[in-house]
């Protein structure tokens, strides 16, 4: 299948995820989640690319974990790698194109062909970011599977019952505390603390940051009064077409925007990143956000597994009570 827009692919491989299981009866793939085999990248372009830094990290981590192979046949062993890159410079092709296939060898997995016709013109393709985001909305769709086969049905229910959105839970999320109108959900683990907030507010409080700073300052406190989440000063937005296009609910395309952050907590030592994402529903505005404590450790993998939740929530979102 040819690439002719990363965005329609971004979108398939979602609400593919959100919509149906996978039974391939193949062998498993290997390697850990966002570790990529990058086959034929002589002048490392396509390496570069996946190694660009992930947006809204406290420290640079690269987008993905990559070995290059200078050899371009795979062994047994490297077909099961669960995302492959082959690249190649093809004098007679008229422009770069990208083509990708699911499952080839092993399962979860996808295999990615690059093709240019010149080593100026690839690099100046991966300017574009085409293949991160491919790669990206492979491991987003895998993590979602993961989800549905290992979620906390309980969570989930509750944040239904609350708030009249559907999403996905991780089992291991098994803390929680309620407030109004916000639920805290936690894996309550002293390795890398992972958490999802939910919470709703009216229409016209529209500005995250004082809205945001206003309810963990209610709702997430450390060991004295004093203390408690604020949103640092580096984040972002993003309004991004795929969130907006599955955000449709009924006949009526809300407004969704999704956010990168550092937090922190006031008079405290204690800080990390996180990801919210903003729904509009009737006179409500609701926030998902997932937040992560990890300070000696890397935290993307864990960030992204948040994401995957946050994501979860646009293809299985219902109207808000």
């Amino acid at each position: 299948m040819n690439c002719r827009c990363t965005l329609l692919i971004i979108l398939s491989l979602c609400l593919l995820a959100v919509s149906c299981s996978e039974e391939t009866g193949k062998p498993a793939s290997s390697g850990r989640q966002y570790q990529v085999l990058v086959i034929g990248d002589k002048g490392g372009a396509v390496a570069r690319e996946l190694s660009d830094a992930v947006d809204g990290l406290p420290q640079p981590e690269p987008s993905f974990d990559v070995q290059q192979l200078k050899d371009t046949a795979l062994t047994e062993l490297q077909k099961l790698s669960r995302s492959i890159v082959v690249v190649n410079i093809d004098s007679k092709a008229e422009k770069p194109t990208l083509k990708y296939e699911r499952n080839v060898y092993a399962s979860p997995q996808i295999v990615v062909s690059v093709t240019a016709p010149s080593a100026t013109s690839l690099r100046e393709y991966t300017h574009g970011g085409h293949i991160r985001k491919l790669l990206e909305a492979f491991e987003l769709s895998t993590s979602i599977k993961t989800l549905q086969r290992q979620s906390n049905a309980k969570a989930q229910n509750e944040i239904s019952k609350m708030f009249g959105i559907s999403m996905l839970i991780p089992s291991d999320m098994t803390a929680s505390r309620k407030g109004k109108d916000f639920l805290w959900l936690s894996n309550n683990t002293n390795e890398g603390l992972e958490n999802i907030c939910v919470y709703r507010v009216n229409r016209t409080d529209a500005e995250l940051k004082m809205v945001r700073d206003s309810v963990m300052k209610k709702n997430i406190l450390g060991e004295r009064n004093d203390m408690y989440m604020e949103t640092g000063k580096c984040w972002l937005a993003k309004d991004n077409v795929l969130q907006a296009k599955a955000s449709t609910v009924g006949s009526q395309t809300e407004p969704v925007r999704f956010y990168h952050g550092l937090w922190d907590m006031r008079n405290d030592a204690m800080g990390g990143p996180f990801a919210s994402l903003e729904i509009h529903k009737g006179t409500y505005i609701i926030y998902i956000e997932g937040f992560v404590y990890a300070p000696e450790s890397k935290k993307r993998n864990k960030m992204r597994r948040l994401e995957a939740c946050l994501y979860s929530a646009l293809g299985l979102s219902r109207t808000a009570r």
